[in-house]
């Protein structure tokens, strides 16, 4: 399972006694005097601009790159858009088999996470709060699923593992029994954030549509999702 007024400072020169006085000034003529001139007009406003047009409402957008890498990477085998209410889209993954595809410092993280690991694929993403990320998924050494993320210069963003349903937290199996009484959990994974703290998500077939749930360790619900299918098609470069 796999969005300033800079501060003004006035400056005023004072003096006091410690200024020079200098010599008496001395008397001071009468200048003459000449008419007053009438005020200088004041420059007619500039006018407003015109606002902007509003943007157009659309589906979302797909960075190019991404497109690209959907188009050339080798050994693709999924697209995955995830879509917010509103149809904003905040997170997009490109699921390949391509290590040509995935920053070195990215793939270096293997041994450091999981030494002896198997890899069984890739993910080139892009979430709308952190840009562009890696996944790497693997086989660790006593056979179980696990996959990390990185930025590209190899900084560990989480760790995630497959577990047992009966793993999961009590209020986390209680959270999902309340929402989908009876309904057998399909797939429970645990993920650790790097100095963040851990989340658990589930996965739920109800009434024909698979359901995704985010939960922090409390039971909260963080997401909750359900998962359709698509065609995705993208020009030929």
């Amino acid at each position: 399972m796999h969005l300033r007024t800079a501060p003004l400072f006035l400056v005023a020169a004072l003096c006091g006694s410690a200024c020079d006085s200098g010599p008496a000034p001395s008397p001071k003529t009468e200048p003459t005097k000449t008419p007053a001139t009438a005020p200088a007009t004041a420059p007619a406003p500039a006018p407003t601009p015109a606002p902007a047009p509003a943007a157009k409402a659309g589906p979302g957008h797909i960075d190019g790159e991404l497109i690209k890498t959907a188009q050339t990477v080798q050994g693709l085998t999924k697209v995955k858009l995830e879509a917010e209410a509103d149809g904003n889209l905040r997170y997009i993954a490109i699921y390949h088999n391509d290590p040509a595809a995935i920053p070195e410092p990215v793939r270096k993280q293997l041994d450091a996470q999981f030494p002896g690991g198997k890899v069984l694929g890739y993910e080139t993403e892009e979430i709308a709060d952190q840009g562009r990320v890696f996944e790497v998924e693997v086989e660790t050494q006593d056979k179980q699923l696990c996959e990390y993320s990185a930025k590209a210069d190899g900084s560990l963003i989480y760790t995630e593992c497959h577990i047992d349903a009966r793993a999961l937290p009590e209020p986390v199996r209680a959270a999902v029994e309340k929402a989908h009484p009876g309904v057998a959990i399909k797939e429970a994974e645990k993920k650790t954030f790097t100095g963040a703290g851990e989340q658990y998500e589930v996965e739920l077939d109800v009434g024909g549509r698979e359901h995704e749930y985010y939960f922090k360790p409390d039971g909260t619900v963080i997401r909750h999702e359900i998962v359709l299918p698509a065609v995705l098609e993208v020009p030929v470069p």
